[in-house]
């Protein structure tokens, strides 16, 4: 027709629903990948030229010595393949020259592999009856079909290897997406105080998290949470706490107050957390207006408080700041908060806002990093760290914290992930 735009069919299979349609990166020759995903057993098969049940031991033996990287060979019988025979079992059948002279034909030593593989079947869902079979039979290599046609062969070293491959790819993806939930350098930057904030997970994925949410253009939320366990488990419930945030922002009637805001996120997280998991956290609300700090421990790690008047020349004054409501995920704090009473008696800091006053926020693996000796960093010298860091100019401060814990843990791993946030008024 005039006018009317035509566009190339594109032949769409299962594939294209499940998200596998990535092709598999290049194998050494001989393995026949093009056609199936990363995560297909075809990616992993590798073809050899099937042997007949009827060959003598002698001709596959001589396959065994020609080629030192061949392990396994398949068996056919009546042009389909039934099992395998492997490179310990023709050097058993052969290893003396009587026992190749009364070597039998190649089928009365095929081991036969009742289960049959598809090349399209999913590795990870494959790999259980992959194992129970070599648990069972001690099988270690594997043919794999396309329909009723012989592809390739399989070992379990294979599976595993590409398991731990995918495991390992996937993980690096779920990391970049954690730490695309953190605030940027340059919303970190918009604040109207400095923040610093520091940062090492002890694994790929890590538990704890940090927050710099803009409410307007006077009031904001800043704070640091560490979530009770570690890897996977731990890095989803830091991202039910970006996420939040994250919505929280979209929201036209979202709340403003500290006290909506906190409450808020602990009924959310109390009703998402699951049993027997919790959430700490240091949350700050900054208010440049009314030159207000509402300060929340939430069963988190003690923060220091430290300040000195601009241009004096006195020590700096220094103060802790306790946890005096539950972690996060429990239900608890929203009704704490609601209860009636004076500022003194609130449980959390409320503080007047003024220039000279530091705050340090971290996350318990910070206390808990070891020196080589097995000895903890402690909250006495955790203190005493950021006594010095008030001298430090702010351009400083995220490079200074992390020669400290480098020169401190030395050449060992940290147990924990650890998490430091600088506030400067």
């Amino acid at each position: 027709m005039e006018g009317s735009e035509e566009f190339e069919s594109e032949e769409v299979d299962a594939l294209f629903f499940t998200g596998e349609t990535e092709a598999a990166p290049a194998q050494e020759t001989g393995y026949l990948n093009e056609a199936y995903s990363y995560k297909q057993i075809g990616s992993i098969a590798k073809y050899v030229e099937p042997v007949s049940s009827r060959s003598s031991m002698d001709a596959v033996l001589d396959l065994f010595k020609n080629d030192s990287t061949l392990n396994a060979v398949p068996v056919e019988e009546y042009d389909h393949v039934i099992g395998i025979i492997d490179r310990k079992t023709v050097d058993k059948a052969t290893g003396s020259a009587w026992k190749r002279f009364t070597s039998g034909n190649v089928g009365e030593c095929t081991t036969r592999v009742d289960s049959i593989f598809h090349a399209n079947e999913f590795i990870e869902k494959s790999i259980n009856e992959v194992t129970r079979i070599n648990r069972s039979t001690g099988i270690e290599y594997f043919p794999v079909f396309v329909g009723r046609s012989f592809l390739g062969l399989v070992s379990l070293d294979d599976f595993l290897t590409r398991i731990a491959d995918i495991r390992e790819k996937d993980l690096q993806k779920a990391s970049v997406i954690q730490t695309a939930q953190f605030p940027t350098e340059a919303e970190l930057a918009a604040l109207p105080y400095k923040v610093t904030v520091w940062n090492r997970m002890a694994n790929m994925l890590g538990g704890d998290a940090y927050l710099a949410y803009r409410i307007s253009e006077d009031e904001s939320i800043v704070g640091v949470f560490d979530v009770s366990g570690k890897n996977v488990a731990a890095s989803l419930l830091t991202m039910t706490v970006s996420s939040f945030f994250k919505a929280l922002a979209k929201l036209p009637c979202a709340p403003r107050s500290a006290v909506q805001i906190v409450s808020l996120l602990d009924a959310y997280l109390a009703s998402v957390v699951p049993p027997g998991n919790f959430i700490t956290s240091i949350l700050c609300y900054m208010d440049m207006k009314k030159h207000r700090m509402h300060i929340f421990n939430c069963g988190h790690t003690t923060t220091f408080l430290f300040y000195r008047e601009p241009g004096s020349t006195a020590p700096v004054k220094s103060a802790s700041i306790l946890p005096k409501l539950p972690p996060f995920g429990m239900g608890a704090i929203g009704d704490q908060l609601a209860k009636p009473g004076s500022p003194k008696e609130h449980p959390y800091l409320l503080l007047e806002m003024r220039s000279g006053i530091h705050l340090d926020l971290y996350s318990d693996g910070f206390t808990d990093m070891q020196n080589s000796d097995g000895i903890r960093f402690e909250e006495k010298n955790a203190c005493e760290f950021f006594r010095k860091l008030y001298e430090i100019p702010d351009e400083q401060v995220g490079n200074t914290i992390g020669e400290a814990v480098d020169k401190y843990i030395g050449g060992t791993l940290i147990p924990d992930d650890i998490t430091v946030m600088d506030i400067r008024v």
